[in-house]
């Protein structure tokens, strides 16, 4: 069987692509981790967000997002409020200061999205993202044949 070291070449490039988009953020104070979520919020500014809708909506576990909405909270960019649906959740929201990081972050991310699908091009751009899709679902088949133990 060939081995063509596909998944290390996947995580080399998903590193590569982090640390791109940390140091063009990082010139606005944030790191990419953070940066997304400003622009989730502020892309869906007319919902209520709680941190379980950012758990879903990036795929990572709910300390990792603990984390960053405490970073962000301790930097004025976002308020926890709480909710008038359910008491026991905190809605999130930006604060003006975060509303204008999370406008800065989203022209840093179309910028470097722009410069992606101009180096791929239409026909690789469409491919990739066929590819992504078919990697993404076989993961989550695979997650969840998992045995629990």
């Amino acid at each position: 069987m060939k081995n063509n070291r596909l998944i290390k070449e996947l995580f080399i490039s998903s590193n590569k692509l982090k640390r791109l988009l940390d140091k063009r953020h990082l010139e606005n104070g944030l790191y990419v981790g953070q940066a997304r979520v400003l622009s989730y919020i502020y892309r869906n500014k007319d919902k209520i967000i709680y941190q379980k809708d950012i758990e879903k909506e990036f795929q990572i576990r709910g300390g990792s997002v603990t984390g960053i909405i405490d970073g962000l909270v301790l930097q004025n960019y976002l308020l926890r409020n709480e909710s008038k649906i359910d008491k026991r959740k905190k809605e999130i929201s930006l604060t003006n200061k975060g509303e204008m990081q999370a406008i800065k972050a989203l022209e840093i991310t179309n910028e470097v999205e722009e410069s992606f699908n101009i180096m791929l091009g239409d026909k690789d751009t469409k491919l990739l993202k066929n590819v992504i899709d078919k990697i993404d679902k076989w993961i989550d088949e695979e997650e969840s044949n998992e045995k629990i133990i």
